[in-house]
């Protein structure tokens, strides 16, 4: 299922940015990007998942010295990020990984930012308890996590518009990719276990989209305990 999974985005990826515009116009793109100007200067970043590289294009442009890391499964994918930064005046400081961002571990090396656009949706919560502990892990004590995806509107003709896009998104990307995920998690709960502050947070497209900016405190406990 994983050679499966992977190939299914290979066979997306040249469609993805039309089928995007097609469901949801600029809405996406806006989602990304709103709250990267609330970002503080970084000297390097950890981006997973990002597609077709849309967000890695506008944190390049608005971190212009940070060194960043792409992880993406998707072979394909990563050949479209690399020739939307062709000529990017930042492009030398990214580097690529083709890797499954599973088996990431982040005890080598600690980033000032971690960014995960429209990428957690696609585990089950089993899947998140696993490994979201490792990508946040990968923060430094002090650093910004950057979470942008969907979430369930909590009421009324929000919540039963959202789950109708919900439902068919998670279909179609079960038909063509075998994401094991059949439904959304509540990633409120789940980020809420990790010590994580909150400092920015936004909702678009009637709540279906929220793009939230997180400060890792593991540095403001140590220092509590001195």
């Amino acid at each position: 299922m994983v050679n499966h999974f992977c190939h299914g985005y290979d066979r997306l990826a040249n469609h993805y940015h039309l089928l995007e515009k097609m469901m949801f116009g600029e809405r996406l793109k806006d989602a990304r990007t709103v709250l990267l100007d609330a970002i503080p200067t970084c000297e390097s970043a950890l981006v997973l998942g990002d597609g077709n590289g849309q967000l890695l294009e506008a944190l390049l442009t608005s971190q212009t010295t940070c060194q960043i890391t792409s992880v993406d499964q998707s072979e394909r994918m990563l050949e479209l990020q690399q020739k939307r930064l062709a000529d990017h005046p930042s492009r030398k400081n990214v580097t690529w990984l083709h890797r499954d961002a599973k088996t990431w571990n982040g005890s080598d090396q600690k980033f000032d930012l971690v960014v995960a656009a429209f990428f957690l949706d696609c585990f089950t919560r089993q899947e998140l308890a696993a490994h979201l502990p490792d990508w946040i892990n990968a923060l430094r004590p002090g650093g910004h996590f950057y979470f942008v995806d969907f979430q369930e509107p909590e009421r009324g003709w929000k919540r039963l518009r959202g789950k109708l896009y919900l439902t068919l998104m998670h279909q179609f990307f079960r038909w063509q990719t075998d994401l094991p995920n059949r439904r959304l998690v509540n990633m409120t709960e789940i980020l809420d276990q990790f010590d994580l502050h909150l400092l920015r947070s936004k909702n678009m497209h009637h709540d279906l989209i929220c793009a939230r900016l997180y400060r890792n405190l593991a540095e403001d406990r140590s220092r509590d305990g001195q």
